[in-house]
């Protein structure tokens, strides 16, 4: 048996339209060519299971020669069939009658690398962005820098994934991965060759050690869109210039990617839990009223907006004397309160209650939460709080002063050693949220909706005449520890750092 097989996806079907053989598939249709029986029988074959295309060539040959058909022509019939399912073939290696794996593409835009597989006497390394997980209980390798996905079906194949971490020859692996032979191994690497997780150890750029790796003669890393999606082969091993592994896998879970995963507003906890409420209930403790501004006199008066957004500026110097609650209220007023509550509608595919605040909110969740750290404000006590946006109220929290001054001494550590500010605002996402209505990349909309909210406070701010400064880094572990929040379920995603502004001179 040939050490590498060929198949269709099982989703995928064939069918005679008008006398054309048309695919069916996961990503829609393909006309693949006049309905003949030699390339039905070829492709019908490769539905079924696994096939070598040597002797898938042989037989269709021969069922041409039956038919009164001259067999070239309905070669180049079934080799641009396969081309047109590319992002349909599954490709097996095989030792004997055993699979040792299988990479299946996992968008319609996957595609094998195009050109022969390197000299048997080449050194291949693996890409630098793969990486192993449990897929359906069997290891599986990924990247997010191929559109496939190999699984291991073979405990072996691991060694031989361990020993490319480092540049290796065909022969030299032979010689280190056991009872797998030459071919067997020969296999393996044509599949990680062609479907972009193996890559020639001097390919331009790349020394086999993970540095960057190749351009595409524009000054981009190669690949048509900057992450080497174009197709299999997308330059070397190395990662883009400037990215980092956990980088590069954020971004590509955070968009489309591959397509065998729940993606976009599709409800994926709607079947087992009800959506997390609009607002969090306010936690038990002490509960402090805030005063609410007068909107219609602010409108009035306030600075002009294009002069607001112009004149703003992280400031981290502040006052002598410290902000006032009122100030504090007014702030948390403008820039977060709740505006109006409705409830779910169904009938709209609205499934749950939503809120409407002072900015946006993917799919208008708004699970942003904002907590307070108190080191100084006229009217409050230092301390820890939490904010109601739609009581418009504080709750004390339970936490000492040192509590405080941990946080504290993260936006000291996070601005360069500035003064701390009067107040330190963290913005915590509960993140169920997004993941009950969002599938994939949750995470992904509640980084872009804490933007949203930082530039909300920046600009309210300002127009206070108050300094603010928006902080991105952080431990997470901190307020995790100083709010008591749920581990995965309530996620420190940003802070601000608000106070009274020095006086000019």
């Amino acid at each position: 048996m040939s050490p590498l097989l060929l198949s269709l996806h099982p989703r995928t079907t064939l069918h005679d339209e008008q006398g054309l053989l048309t695919a069916h598939h996961r990503w829609g249709r393909t006309t693949l060519g006049p309905h003949t029986p030699p390339l039905a029988e070829a492709l019908h074959a490769l539905v079924a299971g696994p096939t070598a295309i040597h002797g898938m060539a042989d037989r269709l040959r021969a069922t041409a020669r039956r038919a009164g058909l001259p067999p070239e022509p309905q070669l180049a019939l079934l080799h641009g069939s396969l081309e047109r399912l590319a992002h349909s073939v599954r490709r097996h290696a095989t030792t004997g009658s055993r699979r040792l794996a299988t990479a299946e593409p996992l968008a319609p835009e996957a595609a094998p690398r195009p050109g022969p597989a390197p000299a048997p006497d080449t050194p291949l390394t693996l890409d630098r962005a793969a990486h192993l997980r449990l897929v359906d209980d069997r290891l599986a390798l990924e990247s997010p820098r191929s559109r496939f996905r190999l699984r291991l079906e073979d405990p072996r194949v691991a060694t031989l994934l361990a020993l490319l971490a480092r540049p290796a020859s065909r022969a030299e692996l032979a010689g280190r991965c056991g009872d797998l032979t030459e071919d067997a191994v020969a296999a393996v690497l044509s599949l990680l060759y062609s479907t972009g997780f193996a890559h020639p150890a001097d390919d331009a750029g790349h020394d086999g050690t993970g540095h960057p790796a190749g351009h595409d003669g524009t000054g981009h890393p190669a690949g048509h869109d900057g992450t080497g999606h174009g197709d299999a082969g997308h330059g070397g091993a190395g990662l883009p210039p400037g990215w980092t592994f956990h980088e590069l896998l954020a971004y590509d879970g955070s968009r489309a990617g591959p397509r065998d995963r729940p993606y976009g507003p599709v409800f994926p906890l709607r079947a087992t839990e009800p959506p997390a409420p609009p607002v969090a209930p306010p936690p038990d403790g002490r509960v402090i009223p805030l005063s609410r501004p007068d909107l219609d006199r602010l409108s009035r008066e306030d600075r002009p907006f294009t002069d607001v957004l112009e004149s703003r500026t992280s400031r981290r110097a502040y006052g002598e004397h410290p902000l006032t609650i009122e100030q504090l209220a007014e702030f948390l007023y403008r820039a977060a309160r709740v505006r109006t509550l409705l409830g779910a509608h169904p009938e709209d595919d609205r499934p749950y209650a939503i809120t409407s605040r002072p900015y946006p909110s993917a799919g208008s969740a708004y699970e942003l939460e904002l907590y307070a750290a108190v080191h100084r404000c006229h009217g409050l006590a230092r301390g820890l709080y939490h904010y109601d946006p739609l009581g418009h109220t504080l709750t004390a929290l339970p936490g000492g002063p040192e509590a405080v001054d941990r946080l504290l001494r993260e936006a000291a550590a996070a601005t360069g050693g500035a003064p701390p500010p009067d107040v330190h605002l963290t913005l915590v996402s509960r993140v169920k949220r997004l993941s009950w209505k969002y599938a994939a990349h949750a995470y992904a909309l509640t980084l872009k909706n804490t933007g949203v909210l930082l530039q909300t406070l920046c600009l309210v701010a300002t127009a206070m005449g108050l300094s603010g400064c928006p902080v991105g880094g952080g431990d997470s572990e901190t307020p995790v520890r100083a709010f008591d929040l749920a581990p995965y379920t309530e996620i420190p995603v940003g802070a601000f750092l608000l106070g009274s502004a020095p006086t000019p001179r």
